[in-house]
């Protein structure tokens, strides 16, 4: 029997023009006919050679574009040509977008008074602006006297007071109770208002229909901060309404803690009687005989649970 290398094997060469018998029917391997098959070893050294190949040409490739740095002229090439590369990869300048002309803007329907007043309590400035522009009056006000500076200051909108000031609005205007805006701003409890509001010139004291003022306002609405700027400003901490009740009586019947202490805190009497003689401290023993018989007479109650 004949033997062969596998490199022999592999590239197909032929030796003295022997043909290579593998098995009965194997044609001469020379010809590669397409029903000849490899064994397992010579597809291994096959794939082998194929790769080592694969790898050889990479190296030449590599280094034939790989630029040498022997001398000063190297590198001034190398320098170059990564110069021209940045070059070609530049992108080209965008051209400038054609000028659109601003269209204009849809014109607003005439605003009337219902629409003004509302637009102040939402804050929708476009149609208060609309009001002004066309020439309304920012003092208008409705079938209670109510203006848009009123629902300005109760919604919290500052800058639309802001705005509603600075075009005429009058800072003590009074709805039909007499309140003016500094009442609802205590009402909403806006403080920051309330401090525009004064800085304009509003009145600390103004008293509404039934004698109440910003001080009684933000004690029955439970809003200490607003309550303690007031008294900081001025505002007579023992005035009383056509009740008698000062501020500390209405903080002791609505039971509003913070609002007795800062009182307390400013020197509020304590001896202040209203109409029906109570002090704050009687209307507050008044308040504690009442919870405690309220409770003694539900004590033995089947619904109450212990």
């Amino acid at each position: 029997m004949d033997l062969i290398s596998i490199q022999q094997l592999v590239s197909g060469e032929r030796v003295d023009r022997k043909a290579l018998r593998f098995g009965h029917g194997v044609p001469d391997p020379g010809g590669w006919p397409s029903d000849w098959r490899l064994g397992p070893q010579e597809a291994v050294a096959r794939e082998k050679l194929k790769l080592e190949d694969e790898k050889k040409k990479k190296m030449e490739r590599f280094n034939s574009s790989r630029l040498t740095l022997d001398n000063l002229t190297d590198l001034e090439n190398l320098v170059q040509r990564r110069r021209e590369k940045r070059l070609r990869r530049r992108v080209p300048p965008r051209e400038p977008e054609p000028m659109v002309e601003p269209q204009p803007q849809a014109q607003l329907e005439p605003v009337d008074l219902e629409m003004f007043l509302k637009a102040a309590a939402e804050n929708e400035e476009a149609l208060v602006d609309k009001y002004l522009t066309d020439g309304g009056d920012p003092n208008a006000h409705d079938k209670l006297h109510r203006t848009a500076l009123h629902w300005a200051c109760l919604k919290g909108h500052r800058q639309l007071v802001n705005k509603l000031l600075a075009a005429g609005a009058a800072v003590d205007t009074r709805d039909l109770l007499d309140r003016t805006p500094v009442f609802w701003a205590c009402r909403g409890g806006h403080v920051d208002i309330l401090k525009q509001l004064l800085n304009q010139g509003a009145q600390v004291n103004a008293r509404d229909k039934i004698w109440s003022t910003p001080l009684h306002v933000a004690v029955r609405t439970g809003h200490p901060d607003c309550l303690e700027h007031l008294i900081e400003c001025g505002a007579h901490i023992d005035a009383q309404d056509k009740e008698g009740d000062t501020a500390l009586h209405e903080a002791v019947r609505h039971g509003h803690f913070k609002a007795m202490k800062l009182l307390l805190l400013y020197g509020a009497k304590l001896g202040m009687k209203n109409v029906a003689s109570l002090t704050p401290v009687q209307l507050a023993r008044d308040w504690q005989q009442g919870i405690r018989e309220a409770l003694q007479a539900h004590a033995g109650h089947p619904r109450t649970r212990c």
